[in-house]
């Protein structure tokens, strides 16, 4: 779909990957960051986002916009590979934007969620991606989906493009990771997504201190987990380069998660 400003990309056009992984399979016990970037135009990101994701096994970006100048420092991040869901491109300079995830291993699965509802006045799409990846000394594969909420829309557009990621925990027999930028303004939002959550017997990951991004008082970015250990979970409040405070975790494989019941969806893009 074309627009004035940015184009919509085909299905086979949506996911870009590039680097090279370090690692055959994720470690068991390992360290992510999770972080809405805001397009990394903020005075200080070329500085933080090394720092950041040094050494780091997992990276979940939101508001990538890949830029000559980002996508040279990605490459540069030594042993990670990356995969990009693009929400749209910018006509202006061909430029991808959407979410991104970085990986010290091979996934074994990649695939994108596309909201069928666009936001107003932009009419753009949000995004989720989704990897799996073969998780040391356990025996099922690790899913992880890394989300962008859509936002100023009635809650039921929002329901929907959750229960999309919905369909794929409920399907898949094993560990689970599902963070990122959830756009949880509204009471209403929060109320679903734990609930959803609660249902498909995730646990929230606890920030203390709690000083994560928050509009009308309410924490946008969350973390939840399923057959993981969360061993640790910060925020770091200091880093002014986003809008967004990066959140930092390590999580460890448990050999759950597995699933009781649920039908894998056949058709992801809903």
């Amino acid at each position: 779909m074309k627009g004035l400003t940015h184009l919509i990309p085909d299905h086979a056009d949506v996911l870009t990957s590039f680097g090279a992984p370090a690692e055959p399979a994720i470690n068991r016990a390992f360290s992510v960051l999770v972080w809405n970037i805001h397009k990394a135009k903020k005075t200080g990101w070329a500085t933080d986002f090394p720092r950041l994701t040094l050494g780091k096994d997992l990276v979940l970006l939101q508001e990538v916009f890949l830029r000559p100048a980002m996508l040279r420092m990605l490459l540069q991040s030594p042993g990670l590979r990356w995969d990009l869901a693009a929400g749209f491109t910018r006509r202006l300079h061909d430029i991808d934007v959407g979410v991104m995830t970085g990986s010290r291993a091979e996934p074994t699965d990649l695939f994108f969620l596309r909201s069928p509802f666009h936001e107003p006045v932009v009419r753009l799409p949000k995004m989720a991606i989704g990897t799996r990846y073969r998780l040391a000394q356990c025996e099922r594969e690790l899913l992880v989906l890394n989300v962008h909420a859509i936002n100023f829309v009635r809650i039921n557009k929002f329901k929907h493009q959750m229960r999309q990621l919905e369909k794929e925990i409920d399907a898949h027999d094993g560990p689970v990771l599902l963070a990122g930028d959830f756009n949880t303004w509204l009471a209403s939002r929060t109320a679903f997504l734990q609930d959803m959550t609660a249902n498909l017997c995730m646990d929230l990951a606890i920030f203390e201190p709690d000083r994560r991004s928050r509009c009308l008082g309410r924490a946008l970015d969350h973390v939840f987990v399923k057959g993981l250990k969360i061993v640790s979970a910060s925020c770091h409040y200091d880093i002014l380069s986003s809008d967004h405070q990066p959140l930092e975790l390590v999580l460890e494989g448990t050999n759950g998660g597995s699933r009781e019941s649920g039908v894998r969806s056949q058709e992801k893009e809903q």
